[in-house]
This record gives C-alpha cells, structure tokens and sequence, in this order.
C-alpha cells in the first residue's frame, strides 16, 4: 500500500521572472508503508525540494502530493502543520534550531501542542536524546554546540513524536564516522518496526545497506 505518492510533480521558483527556475519537472512516484527509500542526485537537482513537499512545507507548482491518503499538497497551512506534527518527522540538512534554547526546549517544541503533562515529556525527551548520544548536553544552549551535536539534537527533535514517517535530508552531513554509523543502525531498527523512511543524501555509506529497499535518482527523472 502507497504511503507516499507524487503524481507529475513540477517545482517552478520565481515563475514568469527573469530568474525562474525549474527545481523539479514532472516528477512521479511512490512509496510504500515501510520502504526505506534514498534520493539520490546531483546537489540542485530538486531532492531537497522533494523532501519539503512531502512534508507539507512547501507546495509545488503542479501535480499532486499525497500523503497517508491526505493530498498535503491542497491542505492549507496551518492543517499541514499539524498533520506534519502528528505523522511525519523531519530531519533538516541545516537543523533549523533555536539557538538561544537549550537541547531539551529545542527536542520539546513538537509536543507542546499535545498537551501531554510534562513529566511524560521529560521522559520522552530523555529517552531520544540518549538514543542520539546528546543527554549529556540536555541543558546547554544550542549556540553552544559543535555542528554534528546540533545535528544529533535535529535528529531527536524529529524523533520526538514517534512519526510513522521520517524524511532526512542528509542527515550524517555533520556527523563522524562512528556517529554515522549509529544513526544508520538507529534507521534499520525503524524500518523493523515499520516505519516509512525517505533520505536524501550523497552519503555512499547508504548506498550499499541491506534494508534500502529502492534508490530514486531524481536528477535523471
């Protein structure tokens, strides 16, 4: 069954100006509940604009982006955020945090909304950042960090909410070998466990992993 599915996508910036340009032209296809799908391609050839449609962030200039069977791509903002916040979990190739936050505020912004009590908050925060090897700077400022620490910290916050959906736009692009390495174990776990998981990245260590199930080179579609 689809999860994701992209029908004759086309990404137009600055349409009818002198400075257009055509991200994406006519991009199609789909992913299935429990894939492990890369996006590969040249760096400009769209794979990060994919990632960011999937997503709700952005809405292309035609076709169709379907997600868990909601067409996120008619929905208007505010209910893409929220589907976004209950279903899809987003690692940033630039991390968007909030740098006078600490680690801990920063992984905490996805449940604010949920109104859940905050000792279960703690908890869960807790729980991630030792999973991403960053609990130990849990109170420190996020301007404090060194760049493959502020990525762990992105990559807990996504995780946060336990989304059935995860897109990572080269999420090892700041992370060691032996860092890499554990977020890629992290990865094949979440595909036991059913997860639906799209990656965009130059990263050749992906390449060659057994639970990749499909390779989709975006910049030859």
């Amino acid at each position: 069954m689809s999860e994701i599915i992209l029908e004759n996508i086309t990404k137009i910036y600055n349409k009818d100006t002198i400075k257009e340009v055509v991200a994406l032209d006519n991009i199609s296809f789909r992913v299935d509940k429990g894939e492990v799908v890369l996006l590969l391609g040249a760096s400009g050839s769209g794979k990060s604009t994919l990632l960011s449609m999937m997503a709700g962030f952005l809405k292309p200039t035609n076709g169709k982006v379907v997600v868990k069977g909601e067409v996120i791509s008619k929905l208007p903002d505010h209910f893409a955020t929220d589907f976004r916040r209950d279903n899809i979990g987003f690692i940033f190739q630039k991390f968007n945090l909030l740098e006078d936050l600490s680690v801990k505020e920063n992984v905490l912004l996805p449940l604010i909304p949920l109104k859940i009590d905050f000792k279960s908050m703690e908890e869960k925060c807790d729980t991630v950042l030792k999973m991403f090897k960053i609990l130990h700077k849990k109170e420190q400022k996020v301007s404090k960090l060194s760049g493959g620490e502020q990525q762990r910290c992105a990559i807990a916050r996504a995780m946060i909410n336990n989304p059935n959906i995860i897109l990572a736009d080269e999420p090892t692009a700041n992370l060691d070998k032996k860092l890499s390495e554990n977020f890629i174990d992290i990865l094949m776990n979440l595909k036991n466990l059913g997860k639906t998981i799209i990656i965009a990245t130059h990263d050749s260590r992906f390449e060659g992993l057994e639970f990749v199930d499909r390779k989709i080179d975006v910049s030859i579609s």
